[in-house]
């Protein structure tokens, strides 16, 4: 059980180099084939189908937004040709209002999605929309990446566990993470009180992933006043971990991705990479 094609799409070399470098490195960890997009965005006002808009305008915006991509896929080939992986670059040109269909596409044929950190001070305002894009829209498994050192096979993992949906289908989505892993914590913080497992929290999921061959233990908290973000991200820290796994939540608002507020916030505070499912 692996992932055998990894994706990441770019519209700036430098500000998204520390996602190319993640992705690069679980590639190699992989055995896999690496994926990138090269995003050129057109920022212009112009709608291409509004009616009696100007066809010079209108040319000009794409050969422009062409030439971006263009030119990240040059920084991109540049530093990948010194690497030993299986890779392929392409230049895909959108609006932002249509960024998430030419990502998405392409997205819901990997395994595995990485991408920047979308709320850094260098972050762009596409940063956002490529992330949901490919988790929603693409339904792909997405890790998001802040701008730290590259992790390929990460040793330590915390498990966000609230009993959803978007937590189990991240936690299987990451079992090749989990089963290569040494440690891995069940986070549970604040748990019902009239919950179906109230008397062992967390019990059924360490025993599914016990009989996948994955070391890991169980730690009920309390929020003890912070936010559920904030306290999951001190267990990051508490334990020295280096990944964090968890369901990524959001809700439909005029047929756009909008990640919601817990997701958010985690993001924010991100230190270690983020594997999320939705």
């Amino acid at each position: 059980m692996s992932f055998k094609t990894i994706f990441t799409a770019m519209t700036s070399f430098d500000a998204q180099e520390a996602a190319l470098a993640q992705a690069a490195a679980m590639t190699e960890a992989q055995d896999a084939h690496l994926d990138v997009m090269c995003l050129g965005m057109d920022r212009s006002r112009s709608n291409y189908y509004e009616v009696g808009a100007n066809a010079f305008i209108v040319q000009t915006a794409l050969e422009e937004a062409h030439k971006k991509g263009a030119k990240v896929r040059k920084e991109v080939d540049a530093w990948l040709e010194t690497s030993k992986l299986r890779w392929n670059t392409a230049i895909a040109v959108a609006t932002l209002a249509d960024a998430g269909r030419p990502l998405s596409q392409t997205a819901r044929f990997a395994d595995l999605c990485v991408v920047s950190l979308p709320y850094r001070d260098t972050s762009s305002s596409e940063e956002s929309l490529i992330l949901e894009a490919m988790m929603f829209d693409a339904a792909c498994p997405t890790l998001v990446m802040p701008d730290v050192d590259p992790v390929a096979v990460p040793s330590r993992i915390v498990i966000g566990w609230n009993e959803s949906a978007e937590a189990l289908r991240a936690i299987r989505s990451a079992m090749p993470f989990l089963i290569a892993a040494t440690e891995v914590h069940i986070a549970i913080i604040d748990p019902p009180e009239h919950a179906a497992d109230r008397s062992d929290p967390g019990g059924a999921l360490a025993v599914m992933l016990s009989r996948h061959g994955v070391n890991c233990d169980i730690q009920v908290m309390s929020r003890s006043g912070a936010r559920v973000s904030e306290r999951l991200q001190r267990h990051v820290t508490e334990t020295d971990s280096d990944m964090l796994v968890m369901g990524g939540y959001g809700h439909s608002r005029f047929r756009e991705a909008i990640l919601g507020g817990a997701t958010r916030e985690m993001l924010e505070h991100a230190k270690v990479p983020v594997f999320m499912a939705h």
